[in-house]
């Protein structure tokens, strides 16, 4: 028996979306974006389908998760509210797809038409459903990244001053055996060292390099040589890991502050690293 390949997957999957929209009056258009509606190589069989259904009543759709059994057999659904203040859905089928629907009122595919694109759809977008012919006065999608912003002398001093007092609180609460505090609290340097990642990025190649989101494809678009850094700032769940892991945390994230901040004309604030790194080295006595 012959296996199904990515291409005719991912095609079955959209003929299900739209025997569900066609009948309803009210789905008005369907739009895909995300890597496969770009199509540029870097969709491959685990991708998500982006897909934005058009409605006069969007209401409908947050109210009850029903709908999305009609399209094929769900594992697991999600409901949230989405980047507009939408409806949205992320769903697991119990065929392995994911999708994530937003549902948008219909003056919001007008707005995009009339207006232009925004930093979602600029980047593509794929029309698979278009009822009154309203998609297809969208511009044309560039298929580059919107520009990204740099931080500001205030941003960058927030973010610095963030990451300090989370790496402060490590070797406390470690002394403590507060293990899982420590982790959760790693993380948030973690978070806050990947928004470093990304202004060191933009500092060395210009606002329109591409950085995407979330430390998507990050191995790609980081600075050569901080990929290769980031293992040793991972560690286990003990409290010599943790401790390790974040010395090697706060070295990267002051050597990426530095240069940032070098470029910008930015105050570095030297006192507190000078203060709170030393204390990664040993656990404070209780």
């Amino acid at each position: 028996m012959r296996s199904t390949t990515h291409e005719e997957a991912e095609e079955e999957f959209v003929v299900r979306v739209l025997e569900w929209a066609r009948p309803r009056p009210d789905v008005r258009a369907v739009l895909r974006t995300g890597s496969r509606a770009r199509r540029d190589g870097t969709a491959d069989a685990v991708s998500d389908h982006d897909i934005e259904l058009y409605t006069t009543d969007p209401e409908q759709y947050a109210e009850s998760e029903e709908w999305v059994g009609a399209i094929g057999p769900v594992l697991v659904s999600v409901g949230l509210d989405g980047p507009w203040d939408n409806p949205a859905r992320l769903v697991f089928f119990e065929d392995g797809v994911k999708a994530d629907f937003q549902i948008l009122p219909v003056s919001r595919l007008a707005e995009l038409a009339t207006a232009g694109l925004d930093d979602v759809h600029v980047r593509g977008y794929e029309v698979l459903f278009d009822r009154d012919g309203t998609a297809a006065r969208l511009p044309a999608a560039p298929g580059t990244p919107p520009a990204a912003a740099l931080p500001d002398a205030r941003e960058f001093h927030e973010l610095c001053a963030e990451f300090w007092f989370e790496t402060a609180h490590l070797p406390r609460c470690l002394a403590r055996g507060e293990l899982w505090v420590a982790k959760s609290r790693d993380w948030t340097a973690k978070e806050l060292l990947q928004t470093m990642i990304e202004w060191h990025a933009l500092t060395r190649h210009g606002a329109g390099h591409d950085v995407w989101y979330g430390g998507t494809r990050m191995r790609r678009w980081a600075a050569p040589g901080v990929w290769e850094r980031l293992p040793e700032t991972f560690g286990g769940f003990t409290a010599e890991d943790i401790l390790r892991s974040a010395r090697a945390t706060a070295d990267l994230f002051a050597e990426l502050a530095a240069e940032v901040a070098g470029a910008h004309g930015f105050p570095y604030p030297e006192k507190a690293e000078r203060s709170i790194r030393p204390a990664l080295d040993e656990l404070p006595p209780l």
